[in-house]
């Protein structure tokens, strides 16, 4: 018998490993022992240790072990390569999958900071910038149901998502001439992607000053929250330079009250004095 051989108990812990792990490496044959007595002890030899660490390597990088065992009964620098090739690719796959997750929580986190910071029903003026939107023609009900709105937005998250959208909340866009019209219903749904995305109907909205009125309430009652923002911008003196937008702060994601939800409307404008300095230039 080879020297340097040890019982199972004393491999493990070689290894690091509780026993159990090779008793199941040798269930499944990907790491049998090197000899078993006649007394039915299992014995591993101190090479087996490199091909332990082969093992451990693959696990660590997520290998299943269906693929670690197919690769060692076929063991060449080749199969290694593009074995380590296929890795890369899964790390890959994971990093932007948690950038993903990473970049859905600091957003979300955002609104609902941005929630506790303001007085509902408030209207104050801000500054807006640049935003590029997957955007899809809103039916037309004659009543706002919240279950037909939520069927028909899902092709729209999917879109989204595939662009890299951070946002499980979509927004609604009302046009600037359904305002003048005295027409609150939504024209557009959107979600927010990234700058250049492509395969799906996409709107900039704008950079610029916007009239922004934090509504708290349920959808069905935001229509009216329209109108005050709108009356209070033509009160003000204050010209429709855009669309108006409407985003979620706080949703059914944080709350299963309707009337506790937090709506931004964000309608750009045009103030006097802007409107005189675009004359003049």
């Amino acid at each position: 018998m080879e020297k340097h051989l040890f019982k199972t108990a004393a491999f493990a812990a070689l290894c690091g490993v509780k026993k159990d792990t090779l008793l199941h490496y040798d269930h499944i044959g990907l790491l049998r022992p090197q000899a078993v007595g006649e007394n039915g002890y299992r014995y591993y030899s101190a090479r087996q240790l490199a091909t332990f660490d082969i093992i451990a390597a693959l696990r660590r990088l997520g290998t299943p072990l269906s693929e670690i065992r197919a690769y060692l009964n076929h063991r060449n620098p080749e199969g290694f390569l593009e074995l380590l090739r296929q890795k890369e690719q899964e790390l890959e796959a994971e990093r932007s999958r948690l950038q993903r997750m990473e970049d859905f929580l600091a957003e979300t986190v955002r609104q609902l900071e941005l929630a506790e910071g303001v007085t509902p029903g408030e209207i104050r003026l801000e500054e807006l910038p640049e935003r590029t939107l997957a955007v899809v023609p809103a039916p037309r009900f004659e009543q706002f149901e919240e279950a037909q709105y939520l069927l028909h937005i899902r092709d729209l998250l999917a879109k989204g998502r595939s662009a890299g959208s951070v946002s499980m909340n979509p927004g609604d866009i009302i046009l600037r001439e359904s305002l003048e019209r005295d027409r609150f219903m939504e024209d557009y749904y959107y979600c927010q992607v990234p700058a250049g995305s492509q395969g799906f109907e996409t709107w900039v909205q704008p950079a610029g000053t916007y009239a922004v009125l934090y509504h708290q309430g349920s959808y069905q009652s935001e229509y009216d929250a329209c109108r005050r923002l709108r009356d209070w911008v033509w009160a003000q003196g204050y010209t429709m330079d855009g669309d108006l937008y409407e985003e979620d702060l706080v949703s059914r994601f944080s709350t299963d009250d309707p009337e506790a939800y937090l709506i931004r409307l964000s309608l750009k404008i045009q103030t006097p004095a802007a409107q005189i300095a675009a004359v003049d230039s």
